[in-house]
């Protein structure tokens, strides 16, 4: 029933997945890999902890959310076009980790997540870290250059992040007695079919140009 968990939920997996296909070019072996997924994971869980801890003094910005959700999605669209004209990974993956640190606080400030769910949600973190760099070593075969595939991810995750800040004020305040719980989560549902969605058509996109001779 807390839209606002799912909400932190899609955009945890977004900016982890983000993350790791920008460093998916260091080729990390599996120790180094493993490390920065369990402290990616940690620190979800501290940054998540923490904002319930400040989440009235965090109260005040509550009227700005759009708009800082709205700089948000302006910013990822701006590093990508960064990154694919530079190929340069430095910036943007420590402006996409300042981003994820500040959504992370922002929004789950103003979710009601049980301990167990912070527990769940930075190990969900560790596994989508983990997982899609490990994919990542499949898109660097495929025909297409690797900073364009990237490029394609990071452009839309700008656009369901320019969704979430023009619908986060109605979300916040909707009324869940309206509702049925299905019927609630079926915003949420929707979302995750199409994260899904996309993540299958790259590893296939990817697996289909090898398959024809790929840049490898």
């Amino acid at each position: 029933m807390d839209l606002m968990g799912g909400y932190l939920l899609i955009c945890l997996i977004l900016f982890s997945a983000n993350l790791a296909l920008l460093m998916g070019n260091l080729k990390l072996d599996n120790f180094r890999v493993v490390f920065l997924s369990l402290v990616s994971g940690v620190v979800t869980f501290a940054l998540i902890n923490i904002s319930s801890l400040i989440k009235t003094q965090l109260s005040f910005l509550l009227g700005y959310f759009t708009l800082i959700f709205l700089i948000v999605a302006v910013a990822i669209f701006l590093i990508m076009l960064y990154y694919v004209k530079n190929e340069e990974m430095k910036l943007p993956v420590y402006s996409i980790s300042a981003m994820a640190m500040i959504s992370a606080v922002l929004i789950s400030s103003q979710s009601d997540l049980m301990f167990f769910d912070t527990i769940a949600y930075s190990l969900l973190v560790f596994i989508v870290f983990f997982v899609v760099y490990q994919l990542s070593r499949l898109l660097m075969h495929a025909k297409r250059q690797y900073p364009i595939i990237v490029g394609e991810f990071m452009c839309l995750f700008a656009i369901l992040m320019f969704i979430f800040a023009l619908t986060y004020y109605s979300t916040f305040t909707l009324d869940y007695s309206m509702f049925s719980s299905f019927l609630i989560l079926t915003p949420l549902y929707q979302l995750m079919y199409l994260l899904i969605g996309i993540v299958v058509l790259m590893v296939v996109g990817a697996l289909l140009n090898e398959g024809y001779g790929g840049n490898s």
